[in-house]
C-alpha cells in the first residue's frame, strides 16, 4: 500500500517536472523567436512605409483580415485536433495517434481546396472593400497571392499539431524562426531594391511552403508511426465531427471578432486609417500581445496534460499563478504604452502617423483584455470548454459587429475599436470564468472579478502617479523616451511589488524560476 502511494507520488512529481521543463523550453524558444521577429518586423515595416505609400500599408492589413475570415473554412478543426491529441499522447497510444493523423490529413487537404474556392469567389468584391484616394494597380493580383499563401499554410498543418500537443512547441518555433529571418531579410532587400509589392508578397508564399516542409519532416522523424495508414472507426470520426460542430461556432465568433475591424475601418473611415491603426496594432497586439500569447500559449499543452492527470486543487493553483502573471504583464505594458506609444511612433516613422488620445485609450483597453484573458483562453483550449461557451462567443461577435457599425458611424475609428471592448465585457467576460470555476476548479468565481477590479485600479493609480512625477520633456528624443520608460517601469514595479510580493503565487513563481535554472545547469 505504501509502495503504491510512493510510486504515485513519484509519478506525480515526474509529471510536474516534465510540465515545467517543456513549458520552460516552449516559452524560451517562443520568446527568442518573438524578439527576432520584432526586430526584423520594425526594420521591414520602416522600409515598407518609406518605399510604399500608407495605402499599401492599409491594403496589407485589410487583406490580412479578409484572409483571416477565410480561415472559417477549417470549421475549427485546428482546435479540435489539438484537443484530441492530449489523451492518446498521455497514454502513449501510437495506433490512435496514427489514425488521427491519417484522418486529419484528408480533412486538411479538403480544407485547402475549400479555402482556394471560397477565396476565388471573393475576387470580384475586392474593389468594393478597398477605399483609397488614389488608384492602386494590380489589387486583385495582390489578393490572389495572399490567398495562395493562406492555402499552402494548411498543407502539413496537422503534423505541427501533434508536436505542439506533445508539449514540444519549441521544435516548431526553432524551424519557424530561421525561416522567418530568411523571409523578412529577403523581403526587405527585394522591396528596397525593386520597390515591387508583388515580389514582396510572393516571397511569403515560398517561405510558408519551406516552413511547412521542414516541420513535416521533423514530425515524421520524431513520430515515425504517424506515417502508418490507420483508419479511425466510424464512431470515433462521428465523435470528432460532433466536437467539431461546437468548435465551428467558437471559430466563427473568434474570426469575426478578430477579422472584421480592419474591413469596417476601411469601408467606414478609409483604407489609409487601417494603415495608421496597423502601426499601433503592430506594437500592441502583434508584438507585445504576441509575447504574452507565446508565454501562455506555450503552456496550453501542459495545461491539457494537467487537466488529464490532476485534480481541481492543482488546476486552480496553476490558473491563479497564470492569472497573476497576466496582471503583472498587463500593468507594465498598459502604463508604459500610455506614455510611450505616441513618442515611439514619432521617432519611428513621423508625427503624421500618430493617432489621437481617445483612440490610443481604446487600443489599450483592447490590449488589456487580450493580455488578462490569456490564462482563461489557455484553459479553454486545453479543457474543451469552447463546447460550452460557443453560443456566448457568437453573441460576442454579433454585439461587436453591430456595435462597430453603429459606433463607427458616430465616432469613427475609436468607436469601432471601443465596440470590441464593449462586446467582450458584456458577454464572455462574466460568463466563461463562471463555467471554468464551476466545472474545473469547483470554486466560486467572485475572486476572479475582484482580481480584475483591483488590477484596473492599480493601473489607473500607476498612470496618475507617473503623470504627476513625469518631468516636462517637450522634445521627443531617444534619451527623453528612455527617461520616461524608466519612470513608468519603476512606478509599476513599485506599486505592483507592494501588492504582490508576499502572495503565494509570487513565491511559486520564484520557485519555478529556480527549478528552471537548475534544469539548465
Amino acid at each position: 500500500m505504501n509502495k503504491n502511494t510512493d510510486d504515485k507520488e513519484k509519478q506525480k512529481e515526474l509529471n510536474n517536472k516534465n510540465r515545467t521543463y517543456y513549458s520552460a523550453r516552449n516559452v524560451g524558444f517562443g520568446l527568442f523567436n518573438k524578439m527576432i521577429t520584432i526586430i526584423l518586423s520594425f526594420v521591414s515595416r520602416t522600409i515598407f512605409i518609406h518605399v510604399l505609400s500608407i495605402d499599401y500599408l492599409g491594403i496589407n492589413g485589410l487583406f490580412a483580415d479578409v484572409l483571416t475570415m477565410l480561415s472559417l473554412a477549417d470549421l475549427g478543426f485546428g482546435t479540435a485536433m489539438s484537443y484530441s491529441f492530449y489523451k492518446p499522447l498521455a497514454e502513449n497510444d501510437e495506433k490512435r495517434l496514427a489514425a488521427l493523423i491519417t484522418f486529419y490529413k484528408k480533412i486538411y487537404n479538403f480544407i485547402a481546396l475549400a479555402v482556394a474556392v471560397i477565396g476565388l469567389t471573393l475576387v470580384p468584391f475586392i474593389d468594393a472593400i478597398v477605399n483609397v484616394d488614389t488608384e492602386i494597380p494590380h489589387l486583385k493580383l495582390y489578393y490572389l497571392i495572399g490567398l495562395a499563401n493562406t492555402v499552402v499554410s494548411y498543407l502539413f498543418a496537422y503534423k505541427s499539431s501533434i508536436i505542439n500537443a506533445d508539449q514540444k512547441n519549441y521544435i516548431v518555433v526553432k524551424y519557424s524562426v530561421w525561416i522567418r529571418v530568411a523571409n523578412t531579410v529577403t523581403q526587405t532587400i527585394v522591396l528596397y531594391i525593386t520597390h515591387n509589392y508583388l515580389c514582396y508578397l510572393a516571397i511569403n508564399v515560398v517561405a510558408t511552403i519551406a516552413n511547412n516542409l521542414l516541420i513535416s519532416y521533423k514530425a515524421d522523424t520524431t513520430y515515425p508511426f504517424i506515417k502508418n495508414n490507420v483508419e479511425l472507426s466510424k464512431e470515433e470520426k462521428s465523435g470528432i465531427f460532433s466536437n467539431m460542430k461546437s468548435v465551428f461556432l467558437y471559430k466563427i465568433a473568434t474570426v469575426v471578432m478578430s477579422g472584421t475591424d480592419n474591413i469596417i475601418i476601411s469601408i467606414m473611415v478609409g483604407t489609409a486609417a487601417v494603415g495608421l491603426y496597423s502601426n499601433y496594432y503592430t506594437i500592441t497586439t502583434n508584438h507585445l500581445g504576441s509575447v504574452t500569447s507565446i508565454l501562455f500559449g506555450s503552456l496550453t499543452a501542459s495545461v491539457g496534460n494537467l487537466i488529464v492527470k490532476e485534480k481541481h486543487e492543482k488546476r486552480f493553483e496553476v490558473f491563479k499563478l497564470m492569472q497573476m502573471v497576466s496582471f503583472l504583464i498587463s500593468g507594465f505594458f498598459v502604463v508604459s504604452l500610455y506614455f510611450l506609444a505616441d513618442d515611439f511612433i514619432v521617432m519611428w516613422i513621423g508625427k503624421e502617423y500618430v493617432l489621437n488620445n481617445v483612440t490610443l485609450i481604446t487600443i489599450l483597453m483592447n490590449f488589456y483584455l487580450l493580455v488578462t484573458f490569456q490564462p482563461l483562453w489557455s484553459f479553454r483550449e486545453a479543457s474543451g470548454l469552447y463546447q460550452k461557451i460557443k453560443y456566448m462567443l457568437v453573441a460576442t461577435a454579433i454585439v461587436n459587429l453591430i456595435g462597430s457599425i453603429l459606433l463607427g458611424k458616430y465616432f469613427g475609428l475609436p468607436g469601432i475599436l471601443g465596440a470590441t471592448v464593449i462586446a467582450k465585457l458584456s458577454t464572455y467576460f462574466w460568463y466563461e470564468p463562471s463555467l471554468l470555476y464551476k466545472n474545473f476548479f469547483e470554486r466560486k468565481v467572485r475572486g476572479y472579478y475582484i482580481g480584475h477590479l483591483v488590477n484596473c485600479l492599480m493601473i489607473i493609480l500607476c498612470i496618475i502617479i507617473v503623470n504627476g512625477i513625469m518631468p516636462s520633456l517637450a522634445e521627443i528624443t531617444i534619451i527623453n523616451w528612455l527617461i520616461k520608460a524608466v519612470i513608468c517601469g519603476s512606478v509599476v514595479c513599485l506599486v505592483y511589488g507592494m501588492c504582490y510580493f508576499k502572495t503565494k503565487e509570487f513565491k511559486i513563481i520564484i520557485a519555478k524560476v529556480r527549478t528552471m535554472l537548475k534544469m539548465k545547469d
